[in-house]
């Protein structure tokens, strides 16, 4: 960080440093999981470096990228999106609410420590709520993002995690995460700082309700890919819908920052947002600027 850099601006570096480096702990170590009906590998990386500077102001304690690139089991060869799809409303009990048609087949990932807590660790009640939640996600996800990031399937790993394969393979790491919020939950403006985004941008809007949103397109572990993030606060929760490169053939995320704004703009989008902030699935975040 320059000597130059206003103080506002070195602080909320320090913040978003801290922010980074606890999101990608949180991932779990690399490790291949190749079923015999898949050609080609997907390696499961256990972080992205980003090539941004310090600087870069985003949500603190938001997913920033770093999703592992997952490989497709069981019905894995249904990478084509169907025609149309339904998503029903949130209701204040998920458990009452049918499966959205058709059914998304998630895609299985073994935990790689004993340490490591998933889905399956859940009581049966929860992991149910959780599972059903993610099929309503999955669902609306597909529909809202473009065509090119393909099939949006659900990830048993945790409630956070989705995926999309195109047509012709590629794989693009989605994460949907709805936290409750810490003390400080960040920065919620592009920064002030020219070349903070080292050629990366960003996007500021206002969604329905007044809420404001900011949407990041930053290079991923090297300067021929980028991510796509977008976040903002909602009630007593840190939103944000990550679209990550698929790392494996160095293809970019196929979605604008536009194009993520008005996908979390939609009615139904945040509706979802709603259950979520109303009945947490994820624990409290937490941040300690410079820490």
């Amino acid at each position: 960080m320059g000597d130059n850099m206003p103080e506002d601006d070195r602080r909320n570096a320090l913040l978003v440093r801290d922010a980074m480096e606890r999101t990608v702990a949180e991932l779990p170590p690399a490790h291949d999981l190749v079923p015999p009906a898949v050609t080609q590998g997907r390696r499961r990386r256990a972080r992205a470096r980003l090539t941004i500077a310090a600087g870069a102001a985003c949500v603190a304690g938001a997913v920033v990228f770093g999703a592992v690139t997952l490989p497709a089991e069981g019905d894995g060869g249904r990478t084509v999106r169907p025609a149309a799809s339904s998503t029903p409303k949130p209701s204040e009990s998920l458990d009452q609410v049918e499966e959205p048609e058709p059914y998304r087949t998630p895609v299985h990932v073994e935990p790689t420590n004993e340490e490591e807590q998933t889905m399956a660790d859940l009581s049966p009640a929860e992991r149910e709520r959780q599972q059903k939640f993610q099929q309503q996600a999955a669902v609306l996800l597909d529909d809202l993002l473009p065509d090119k990031v393909g099939l949006i399937r659900p990830v048993d790993l945790e409630v956070r995690r989705y995926q999309g394969e195109n047509a012709d393979g590629k794989v693009f790491p989605v994460i949907f995460s709805v936290r409750p919020s810490g003390s400080d939950s960040g920065p919620k403006s592009c920064p002030s700082e020219p070349g903070a985004l080292k050629g990366g941008s960003c996007e500021e809007a206002t969604l329905p309700g007044g809420i404001k949103a900011t949407s990041y397109r930053l290079f991923v572990d090297s300067a021929e890919t980028t991510g796509t993030l977008v976040s903002f606060s909602y009630g007593n929760s840190e939103v944000s819908l990550t679209v990550s490169p698929d790392e494996a053939v160095t293809v970019s995320a196929p979605v604008t920052s536009k194009e993520m704004l008005a996908a979390v703009g939609d009615t139904r989008f945040l509706d979802l947002v709603r259950y979520a902030d109303e009945n947490p699935m994820q624990e409290r975040q937490t941040s300690i600027v410079g820490g």
